[in-house]
């Protein structure tokens, strides 16, 4: 077939590829849409943006820094000039979830062709994003990850195409953009930050000086803080602090809520048992928590008859003051006293069981929905399955294309994105349950395409030296 023929055989394949992604996807959001908690903030934020142009968690209510504006501003750009129900919205943003995710797709597609990855290897890649159960199941709520998901993939496709852009003027153009992309996806999410290895190591990996090359990446970098700085800015006039963060922990008014407590749950929680959270999920409402109610205090959270007494009074003096200083500053000096008991187990084992539950599916009544097209929730257990099956192929993709010599550098920086963003969130969050680890998972979906491509494109090289052998070799007499 000619040239001609191929490109328009490529084009109908990957025509019919996305008609069938987004088909697939806006099915399952027109089934199936939540709210959460974070999502109702995100609303009330957004309607307050829209109809006043205030950031605010309602009409007529003071200023807020606790949440970072990039998402309410993006639903606030979705929404008509008056009041809409939360229904509504749901249903507006999910869609957008579905057409972002197929996005992330596309551009996935597009990082495995600048690696030198084959079609069928793009194609794999492409769809491993569109049916990956933790990127779908997220598309039907009203929360952000769609969306820095998607930002944060092209901006490390920018950083990847530099290494083929013909002139240092195309090079900078994708720098700035991915810069720009980089501040956007921090507005979103602060923990957007965890890319910036993998863009240094992108920028760090190309051929010229080091001149160039740090040229590129204080590019990228400044105009990230550029596109970023607005919000810390207006943080720093209005409340004279930055805020840069927003705030780690805040209750269902958008309050913030004291620390203390969260670092003690980072002194026992894994994630692996079911109600760990549970307590948070209480104080977050500003609910009781009796010594004596079922689950507010287990096992794991104790090591001896004198702890659990002690964490009994403790939540005894909860329930008349809250997380009051001194109920704040009590759950400080418990996890700094269980900390000098037990440094190892702190800084290397709770992490490492961490790192298992951040890399598994998560339990089913953490982001479930209703779907009659993927018999959802009741085969739920069957495509967590797929999931895990879906990481365990990008790995080994991943290991196909770190043992080509011409790949493997740049697949090291892909690579380093999950390894931060594991590495990170065991340390940061004392139960990192596997919607945290989305952000990276489309590049790592990359690699599960491979997978199967690789093996695939050595038989059939292999046969064709086969080939060549038969057609060349003497007859034998």
């Amino acid at each position: 077939m000619k040239r001609g023929g191929l490109l328009i055989l490529r084009g109908l394949l990957w025509l019919t590829a996305i008609l069938i992604a987004l088909k697939l996807r806006l099915i399952v959001v027109g089934e199936s849409q939540s709210s959460a908690g974070d999502g109702i903030q995100y609303y009330q934020l957004s309607q307050v943006l829209r109809l006043e142009h205030r950031f605010a968690y309602s009409p007529g209510a003071p200023l807020t820094f606790t949440r970072l504006p990039g998402y309410p501003l993006f639903l606030a750009m979705l929404a008509p000039e008056r009041p809409i129900a939360l229904a509504t919205r749901l249903i507006m943003a999910t869609r957008a979830n579905a057409l972002l995710d197929v996005g992330s797709a596309l551009v996935v597609a597009a990082m495995a062709s600048r690696l030198g990855m084959g079609m069928l290897a793009q194609l794999l890649g492409f769809g491993a994003v569109v049916v990956s159960p933790p990127l779908f199941m997220l598309s039907t709520f009203g929360l952000s990850e769609s969306l820095v998901t998607f930002l944060l993939t092209l901006t490390v496709y920018l950083a990847l195409r530099v290494k083929d852009a013909p002139t240092s003027a195309h090079k900078r153009r994708s720098a700035i953009a991915a810069g720009i992309l980089l501040g956007l996806s921090q507005l979103i999410r602060v923990d957007a930050l965890l890319v910036i290895p993998s863009l240094l190591m992108l920028f760090g990996l190309l051929q010229g000086s080091w001149r160039k090359r740090l040229s590129l990446m204080g590019l990228c970098l400044g105009l990230a803080a550029l596109t970023f700085a607005p919000w810390p800015l207006r943080n720093l006039r209005l409340f004279r602090a930055t805020y840069a963060g927003g705030v780690p922990w805040i209750d269902q008014e958008g309050v913030p809520l004291r620390l203390g407590m969260m670092r003690w749950y980072q002194t026992w929680a894994t994630g692996r048992q079911d109600g760990e959270g549970f307590d948070l999920f209480l104080v977050a409402r500003h609910a009781p928590l009796p010594p004596s109610r079922p689950n507010v205090i287990t096992p794991v959270m104790y090591e001896d008859e004198r702890e659990r007494q002690r964490l009994a009074a403790l939540f005894d003096k909860y329930c008349r003051e809250g997380l009051s200083p001194a109920v704040d500053q009590q759950f400080y000096r418990l996890a700094w006293q269980r900390f000098k008991r037990r440094p190892f187990r702190i800084l290397v084992e709770l992490p490492l069981v961490r790192l298992k539950t951040l890399w598994s599916p998560m339990p089913p009544y953490e982001m479930g929905i209703n779907s009659t097209l993927l018999r959802l929730p009741e085969e739920r257990e069957r495509w967590d399955r797929f999931g895990s099956l879906l990481l365990l192929l990008s790995v080994a993709g991943a290991c196909f294309a770190l043992s080509e010599p011409h790949k493997r550098r740049w697949v090291l920086a892909l690579v380093l994105i999950p390894i931060v963003r594991s590495v990170a969130f065991v340390y940061l969050h004392p139960i990192p349950l596997q919607r945290y680890f989305v952000e990276a998972m489309p590049v790592m979906l990359l690699f599960s395409g491979y997978a199967l491509a690789w093996p695939i494109d050595r038989l059939r090289e292999l046969l064709s030296v086969l080939v060549n052998r038969s057609s060349t070799s003497e007859p034998s007499f």
